[in-house]
């Protein structure tokens, strides 16, 4: 079955959109995306994921070419066009043409957007738990969803070989985030979540109001390792994850290995939420 996507003003099967070889995304690395999901075939939380787009765009001088109507109308379009009801959504703009190696013209960008199979996180790690493992790194440009994910692909197999669902990133024995997600912990019924050079999700944001709206204390703060280490409870927050309990941090074990009661609770309201859109 041939995928659809839209490349730079037009609909065109996705094995046709060709980048040009002197793209500066391709080049020198420099662009920006953002990523969102859909229940029930309807773009969740489009609005937000749309202006940190924008945000991404403005930080790196680039320019978005559509506005953010046009670009759920263009998703739309896709879903129906690639008989999807639901799908994950890549929204991805570089600066388009080298000029002289290290520079380009912010309006003869290259945008396209993919709609791509949801690939559903097991469900007994929602149950049972997840792992994470640790790496000493901070993102250049964390205010941006940028196309260097270098340090994220490059650490993968180690990732996979302890047996891990992601890669938390700590700098100067601060929690940041990890590779694709934003971290909680909670600690005697308060949830506590990194502020500070650190990626602010869409689904983080979103928790983070729930959470607030349900009577909970949330501290956006910096949060120690050592912190994380004596937490009740940890769980990240991320599009394609949703809220995943985390029961074990390289060998340390949270909440003594099992999920608690406040993300089981965090958990049910999402999934309620999302159920009914």
């Amino acid at each position: 079955m041939i995928r659809y996507c839209y490349f730079n003003n037009k609909i065109i099967p996705q094995n046709k959109a060709l980048i040009p070889v002197d793209d500066i995304g391709i080049l020198r690395g420099y662009g920006i995306f953002d990523f969102a999901t859909t229940y029930n075939g309807k773009p969740f939380l489009f609005k937000e994921h749309c202006e940190r787009l924008r945000n991404s765009a403005q930080q790196l001088g680039l320019k978005v070419p559509l506005s953010n109507k046009e670009i759920e109308h263009m998703v739309e379009t896709l879903l129906h066009k690639n008989k999807l009801k639901n799908a994950n959504i890549r929204i991805v703009l570089t600066g388009g043409k080298t000029l002289q190696g290290l520079s380009f013209k912010p309006q003869d960008g290259t945008f396209f957007i993919l709609t791509e199979d949801i690939v559903s996180i097991p469900e007994k790690l929602y149950k049972q738990g997840a792992k994470l493992i640790t790496h000493e790194h901070q993102r250049m440009f964390f205010q941006s969803k940028t196309t260097n994910y270098i340090t994220a692909v490059s650490l993968q197999q180690l990732r996979k070989k302890k047996n891990a669902i992601e890669v938390l990133f700590t700098f100067q024995n601060n929690v940041l985030e990890c590779t694709t997600s934003n971290i909680f912990a909670v600690k005697n019924n308060v949830l506590i979540t990194p502020k500070e050079n650190i990626l602010v999700g869409i689904t983080r944001n979103f928790v983070i109001k729930s959470a607030r709206a349900q009577g909970y204390l949330v501290e956006e703060r910096a949060v120690t390792i050592e912190e994380l280490k004596s937490a009740d409870e940890v769980f990240v927050t991320s599009t394609n994850k949703e809220i995943l309990p985390i029961v074990t941090i390289n060998e340390w074990k949270i909440g003594g290995g099992t999920v608690g009661d406040h993300t089981k609770i965090l958990m049910k309201d999402f999934r309620d939420h999302t159920n009914k859109l």
